[in-house]
C-alpha cells in the first residue's frame, strides 16, 4: 500500500486504549476521525495477509461508533438512512448508507441493534455525528459519541478465538449477529463482520474507561492456539480490495450516489420519507461507476489513470498486488460505465499496461468465507 507520511503534532488527535501496543520507532499513523491508528508498523504485509488468510490476526482500528437512543430511534434512522431501519431485528446488524438532498452518499458503516432500547452506528470517516444532529429537529432521539473503540479479529480461525475469551457459541452467533457480552470481566458490543472478507468478529467498548493494553494481550494470549497475531491495517487493505469493501473517503464520497456505487439494494423508496429519497428516485445517473480492475504485471495504486483509445477513464481509488490472484488489482472509479471484460490501459509510475475491468468482488462473491 503506498502511502506518503508527514511528521505532524498528535496532541489534537486521540490516542486508543491500545496505542501504546503498536507505539514503536518505525509505526506510522493514519488519521481518521481524529483518531490516530497504526497503519504501517513496518511489517511484511504479504506475509501477515497470508497469515490472516490461514489464521488469523488482531487489529485495532478507528471506526466510530455512535449511539442513538429514544423513542422515535427508529423513525429518526429511518429518515438519515436508504434502508428501512424498521426492519432491523435484536441482535442484528446492517450495512446503512446515508445521502444528502441531492442523493449523493454521505456516509457508509454498520448499524447495530444489540437490545431494545439502543442502536449503534460505527461510521466510517467524517462529520456525520453533526450532519445527523442537524436533522433531529422534532424527534425525541439522542446521538452521541460515546468514546467506544474498536479491535477487529479476523481470519479462518478467528471464531475459536471468540469461544475463547467470550461465553458465545459460534454455531448461536451467524454473520451479522450481534451481542453484548464480557471479555476478561469487562462488558463490550461484540458483531460478526468485519473489513476483511474474512470469518470474523468485532469488538467495541462501552466506553473509553478500560484497560486496553490488557484486553489486547488477554486476547493474544488467549488466541494463540488459533494463531492470533497482532497486525496492521496493511494486510487488511489488501483483502478489503479482493472482497470489494469501500472505505469513505477513499472510495466514496458525496459525489456519487447509491446506484453509481452498485449499492441500490440499499435503496428502500417504499418507505417513508427520506433525506435524499426525491433525489434519488429522479435521477438518471443508475449506472455502476465504481468497479474493478485487474492488471496482469504489475501492482496498483491510488492515483493510477485508467485509458482508452478515446482518452480518460478514471482513476484507481485503493490498489494492490493480490497473492491470491497473483495479479494487480485496484478499485476505479469510471466517469462513464464500462462492462466487465472492457480492456483498458493503466498509466503507473514505472508504465503504462494492460488492464480489464472487472465486477466487484475479485471473489467469494456469495461471502461464503464469512458465512
Amino acid at each position: 500500500m503506498k502511502i506518503s507520511f508527514l511528521p505532524v503534532s498528535d496532541h489534537r488527535f486521540k490516542k486508543s486504549p491500545f496505542f501504546e501496543c503498536n507505539n514503536r520507532k518505525d509505526t506510522l499513523y493514519g488519521l481518521y476521525n481524529n483518531r490516530l491508528y497504526p497503519i504501517d508498523s513496518s511489517y511484511d504485509e504479504i506475509e501477515h495477509y497470508k497469515h490472516m488468510r490461514s489464521k488469523c490476526c488482531l487489529y485495532d482500528v478507528p471506526e466510530t461508533p455512535l449511539k442513538i437512543v429514544g423513542k422515535d430511534s427508529v423513525n429518526f434512522l429511518n429518515k438519515l438512512f436508504t434502508r428501512d431501519i424498521s426492519k432491523l431485528e435484536i441482535g442484528k446488524a446492517g450495512y446503512a448508507i446515508a445521502c444528502n438532498h441531492q442523493g449523493g452518499v454521505v456516509m457508509d458503516g454498520v448499524l447495530m441493534k444489540p437490545n431494545q432500547d439502543e442502536f449503534i452506528y460505527v461510521q466510517a470517516n467524517g462529520d456525520f455525528l453533526n450532519w445527523a444532529e442537524a436533522h433531529i429537529e422534532d424527534f425525541d432521539v439522542s446521538i452521541s459519541d460515546f468514546d467506544s473503540w474498536v479491535l477487529q479479529i479476523q481470519g479462518p480461525t478467528s471464531l475459536d478465538v471468540l469461544e475463547a475469551v467470550t461465553s458465545i457459541k459460534t454455531k448461536d452467533f451467524p454473520y451479522y449477529a450481534v451481542r453484548e457480552t464480557e471479555i476478561n470481566g469487562t462488558s463490550f458490543y461484540i458483531s460478526r463482520s468485519g473489513w476483511t472478507g474474512e470469518r470474523g468478529f468485532e469488538i467495541y467498548s462501552k466506553n473509553a474507561d478500560f484497560d486496553g493494553v490488557e484486553l489486547w494481550n488477554y486476547l493474544l494470549n488467549k488466541g494463540k492456539s488459533a494463531g492470533l497475531m497482532a497486525s496492521d491495517v496493511s494486510s487488511m487493505h489488501i483483502r478489503r480490495i479482493e472482497a470489494g469493501i469501500l472505505d469513505y473517503g477513499t472510495d466514496i464520497d458525496k459525489s456519487l450516489n447509491p446506484f453509481e456505487l452498485g449499492l441500490e439494494r440499499l435503496v428502500h423508496v417504499d418507505k417513508d420519507e427520506f433525506i435524499g429519497r426525491d433525489a434519488l428516485i429522479k435521477t438518471n445517473e443508475r449506472s455502476v461507476r465504481l468497479k474493478g480492475v485487474i492488471c496482469e504485471d504489475t501492482p496498483l495504486i491510488r492515483g493510477n489513470k485508467l485509458v482508452d483509445s478515446e482518452g480518460d477513464l478514471g482513476f484507481v481509488s485503493a490498489g494492490a498486488w493480490s497473492p491470491t490472484l497473483d495479479k494487480g488489482i485496484g478499485l476505479v472509479r469510471l466517469e462513464k460505465s464500462k462492462p466487465a471484460g472492457y480492456k483498458v490501459k493503466a498509466i503507473t509510475s514505472s508504465g503504462t499496461y494492460d488492464a480489464e475491468i472487472v465486477e466487484l468482488p475479485f471473489y467469494d462473491a456469495e461471502k461464503k468465507l464469512t458465512k
